[in-house]
């Protein structure tokens, strides 16, 4: 019974390290050296029922360069802006302004994000 448990335990745990990570472009995050800020761009999916994420480092301008996946380079998807935050606050970045940016006559709000110290 309690080495069924502890295989239970110990698998939740891989579990729950792996879903923290954030990948974009390819690379982990926490991983990527010399940057202390970052910008996030929220947009919702194209049935409007969930979110996309796209993260900019200094990496570039496309989204698919961009989109915050998991580490098979699956695109995450998250139910509120919020989920997205928590996630990048467990990952070691607060939140410091918000701003508007308009592209092809479309307007994002874009959050910018200061690695914590």
């Amino acid at each position: 019974m309690q080495k069924g448990f502890l295989i239970l335990l110990f698998s939740m745990l891989c579990f729950s390290t792996k879903a923290q990570q954030i990948f974009v472009n390819g690379q982990n995050l926490n991983t990527i050296k010399n940057i202390s800020y970052i910008t996030v761009k929220v947009q919702k999916t194209w049935m409007m029922t969930r979110f996309s994420a796209f993260l900019d480092y200094g990496q570039g301008s496309s989204d698919s360069q961009q989109e915050m996946t998991d580490a098979a380079k699956k695109a995450l998807f998250f139910k509120s802006k919020v989920e997205i935050f928590n996630l990048l606050d467990r990952n070691g970045w607060d939140l410091i302004d918000s701003y508007e940016e308009s592209k092809d006559s479309k307007v994002f709000i874009l959050h910018i994000f200061r690695k914590k110290k």
